[in-house]
């Protein structure tokens, strides 16, 4: 007699299932694309049989295909949300697609939602049909750096707080968790897909959190790379000497600094 599957055993089958990009029924029947990575192989054909024999009525493969069909529509959901502009842009059937090359390349490991759109933009860098349209590339980037500084909640503003005494350029800054600073290429900041392809221009963009919203940015040339080279730690009396040497005045890096105090884009952190 043909030994019942372990629990894990089970449960390996059913997350091979339920996750298969060829759905539950083309695996179950052996179906396989060459070009699958390795965890699409079926781990143990048992339980299939041992599940075919527990359920009554409604074909178990049927029941199966339900949940498989709802895994795939939830993941497409919350990228479709993340992804608004990017959606619009290629289409809802190619963003379908594009989904399912992405969970393929990068499949939903953590408990959370808001990591499976991590690393769309590696995905769409990778995929030919895009070459042709580099500017997707940034604004997925864009996208993306929006759910993040709304997933990291507002940032306090007013800057960082001297104590009595203490030298000014002695204290350590960094960058808040707040805001994300995207390189691109393309004039992605405001565009929709209706417009037709963005124009090309070069620079960064400033992605922070504003109160229940979100802003976006464009910064000059020299006050962005002294955002970008914040790493964390970094004293205010060095970051000032790296503005002047990209010709910044004093009252331009006074301003600057000033700025992004208020707007909580910067943060005192210890060394």
């Amino acid at each position: 007699m043909q030994r019942s599957p372990s629990l894990a055993e089970l449960q390996r089958w059913l997350r091979w299932a339920l996750t298969h990009p060829l759905g539950v029924h083309r695996a179950a029947a052996g179906e396989h694309l060459p070009e699958l990575p390795p965890r699409f192989i079926e781990p143990d054909a048992r339980a299939l049989s041992f599940i075919a024999g527990d359920l009554h009525g409604r074909d178990a493969l049927e029941r199966l295909s339900v949940h498989g069909t709802g895994y795939f529509a939830r993941l497409h959901g919350t990228l479709r949300l993340e992804y608004p502009r990017l959606a619009g842009a290629v289409g809802e059937d190619e963003f379908r697609v594009l989904v399912a090359a992405h969970l393929l390349r990068a499949p939903s490991r953590g408990p959370s939602l808001a990591d499976v759109g991590e690393d769309l933009v590696e995905t769409l860098r990778l995929r030919p049909a895009d070459k042709e349209r580099p500017w997707l590339v940034d604004l997925a980037a864009l996208e993306r750096a929006l759910a993040e500084v709304w997933l990291s909640g507002p940032s306090g503003k007013g800057g960082p707080v001297l104590e009595d005494g203490e030298d000014p350029g002695s204290i350590a800054l960094a960058l808040s968790p707040g805001i994300r600073l995207v390189s691109v290429s393309w004039d992605v900041a405001d565009w929709r897909p209706e417009r037709g392809p963005p124009s090309c221009r070069s620079g960064r963009l400033a992605v922070w959190r504003v109160g229940a919203g979100t802003g976006v940015e464009w910064l000059e040339e020299a006050s962005g790379a002294v955002l970008a080279s914040m790493s964390p730690g970094a004293h205010l009396a060095e970051l000032c000497e790296r503005a002047g040497a990209l010709g910044m005045s004093s009252e331009q890096v006074t301003r600057a600094f000033g700025q992004w105090a208020e707007r909580g884009w910067i943060v005192r952190t210890a060394l």
